[in-house]
């Protein structure tokens, strides 16, 4: 027997997870989630108005806000209040103790292997977290919770921005960087986004496939800085000056994060 409320139009109220999965499989193909906005991932399911199926308002459903730790690591709904996320241990040991927005928080915690917990069809699903930039949810899906393992890896970060008000080049550019060193001058890993006019993080692929494995030498972030003026195509003016202004960003967030990476790797050897 069904115990969740359906309010007309055609909106159901569960109130636990199980009650949810049930209407997104009963439902399916016909549903649209309501969770209001994450202000931690940047998303937002807000459906209005007259439309086909049913919504599912997950207001009462906790998991979707809960944030649960344990020796494997920390759970954090997808829709929890940013402040209780601030304050794990986990989170700040990850992120920084300076507040950070949902851009910052993608990022790192995508460098960090972090995981996405997906809420579907009568069940759920995992994924990696940068999944939901790299290929959009489909309606009758959302993000339940995010997963990071209790051990993250040593990752450096670096970030720069830039607001650049000059008519039709006019836009600001941010740039997130993580490097993992392995040693001191060869790069274990390498993740380099970007964010134009305060959207959400865009992977910088290709320079983030050329610097993993590299030894640092001379010239090895000036290459993949002019690397990332790739990313962007066009030939209007507001292209052709991002282009430009990228590169010296990305070198500078590269810089950040190595020597940052240095700081991490110096404890150690002074405990040799």
């Amino acid at each position: 027997m069904n115990t969740y409320q359906v309010d007309a139009p055609k909106v159901a109220r569960p109130r636990h997870l199980r009650e949810a999965l049930g209407l997104a499989f009963v439902h399916r193909g016909k549903i649209r989630w309501r969770a209001g906005r994450s202000a931690f991932l940047g998303i937002e399911y807000s459906p209005e108005g007259e439309g086909d199926g049913v919504i599912v308002d997950i207001a009462d459903v906790a998991d979707f806000r809960e944030i649960r730790s344990d020796r494997h690591g920390l759970t954090i709904g997808a829709f929890a209040d940013p402040e209780h996320v601030a304050a794990e241990p986990l989170i700040r040991s990850a992120l920084g103790d300076e507040p950070f927005g949902p851009e910052i928080a993608r990022f790192r915690l995508t460098a960090l292997d972090a995981g996405v917990i997906i809420a579907g069809m009568g069940t759920t699903r995992t994924a990696r977290l940068d999944s939901l930039v790299t290929k959009p949810l489909p309606p009758n899906e959302i993000p339940l919770a995010i997963t990071l393992a209790a051990n993250i890896p040593k990752v450096s970060f670096g970030d720069r921005r830039i607001r650049r008000r000059d008519g039709a080049a006019t836009f600001e550019l941010r740039v997130f960087v993580a490097l993992a060193l392995t040693g001191v001058h060869r790069i274990a890993t390498a993740t380099l986004a970007y964010s134009l006019d305060n959207a959400l993080p865009q992977p910088l692929g290709d320079v983030s496939t050329h610097l993993t494995g590299t030894m640092i030498a001379k010239g090895t972030f000036a290459t993949a800085a002019r690397l990332a003026a790739n990313a962007f195509s066009g030939d209007d003016e507001k292209t052709s000056v991002i282009r430009r202004t990228v590169i010296p960003l990305v070198l500078s967030a590269l810089k950040d994060a190595y020597d940052g990476s240095r700081s991490i790797e110096a404890p150690k050897a002074r405990g040799r």
